[in-house]
């Protein structure tokens, strides 16, 4: 008896059968091209290529379908904004618990309006959202 007169071995292994949906012809990837690199460059390739497999990034790379980057959080910014957003929710709660006939003072009105001038000032400042000093060359003149 001749094993493989039996068993299509296209559609199944030790492990059980394979993925049997079709896949458009167009879609399958049949050619396989391979890359040298040295240290250095494998290197930065793993750096760039974070989980992603060498070769499933380096496809992506060529095509220019990389995933975007997400920056890293901005610290500075991130303090600055989550201490404006706790003065602006003490103040929210204070106004809630005033009873409805009560009005406004000068006093929480200026305290709002001082808080959202801060958000607005930080949420346009350069200075808030630039990422800190790296140790980036500069050019120098002479």
């Amino acid at each position: 008896m001749n094993y493989s007169d039996d068993i299509d071995l296209s559609k199944t292994s030790r492990r059980g059968s394979f993925n049997k949906s079709k896949i458009p012809s167009e879609a399958v990837r049949s050619y396989c091209v391979s890359v040298r690199l040295n240290v250095e460059e494998l290197q930065l390739l793993n750096i760039k290529r974070g989980s992603y497999k060498k070769g499933e990034w380096l496809r992506m790379a060529s095509l220019q379908k990389l995933p975007p980057v997400i920056p890293t959080i901005n610290t500075k910014a991130w303090k600055a904004l989550t201490d404006i957003s706790q003065k602006l929710n003490r103040i929210a709660t204070h106004i809630d618990c005033k009873s409805k006939d009560s009005q406004l003072t000068h006093t929480e009105l200026f305290a709002v309006k001082r808080q959202l001038e801060e958000l607005r000032t930080n949420l346009l400042s350069d200075s808030i959202w630039s990422l800190p000093n790296e140790g980036y060359a500069e050019d120098s003149q002479g």
